[in-house]
């Protein structure tokens, strides 16, 4: 059976353009509402979320994976960009709302909704993360007016996408990609 791909497109669609609206039209309440959209979307569309049953051991495969890769990404940024680590930037909201309002969120949108409906195989990881890398593009350069770096940057969360993809084909559970997507904003965040 041939699987449809327009439906989950046309959501995906639909989800980053209404983001793209929040982020223009209630800034102030984007962040909020973006985390709400995406994950609401899936729960409405599907009549099952396995990703989110809970697995120790897809949690524990997302920490090592986490522990080998972000050491490296530190490594380069600090040797390409001059960037010092500063942990000063992470507090206790912060560490909450990067877990609740944008890793568990997107990781049940992109993972959870989009691979499983284009495909938990490496074509639907590479495709769900050209999809990331796009909307985080659409809604942090065109709908706030960014440009620069953090556009580039944004291009660039193709790459981590690939490993949260990967571990979600690998482990079948969210909680691996949602840890390493977690800890990998924060380590971001901590060394621009």
């Amino acid at each position: 059976m041939k699987r449809s791909y327009l439906t989950p497109l046309s959501i995906y669609v639909v989800v980053i353009f209404l983001i793209t609206l929040t982020r223009i039209f209630f800034p102030d309440f984007s962040f909020a509402i973006a985390a709400l959209i995406l994950f609401s979307t899936p729960f409405l569309l599907t009549d099952r979320m396995s990703g989110l049953k809970w697995d120790p051991g897809g949690l524990l495969i997302g920490v090592i994976v986490s522990i080998v890769i972000l050491p490296t990404y530190i490594l380069l940024d600090l040797l390409l960009t001059g960037a010092t680590i500063n942990v000063d930037r992470i507090s206790a909201i912060l560490i909450a709302l990067q877990l609740f309002f944008v890793a568990l969120p997107e990781e049940v949108f992109f993972r959870g909704y989009l691979q499983e409906k284009l495909g938990n195989d490496l074509k639907g990881v590479v495709f769900v993360s050209v999809f990331f890398a796009l909307g985080h593009f659409f809604t942090l350069c065109v709908a706030s007016g960014f440009i620069g770096g953090i556009c580039t940057q944004s291009v660039l969360t193709f790459f981590p996408s690939l490993v949260m993809g990967y571990l979600y084909v690998r482990t079948g559970t969210l909680w691996g990609s949602i840890i390493f997507h977690f800890l990998s904003n924060l380590v971001y965040i901590s060394t621009q």
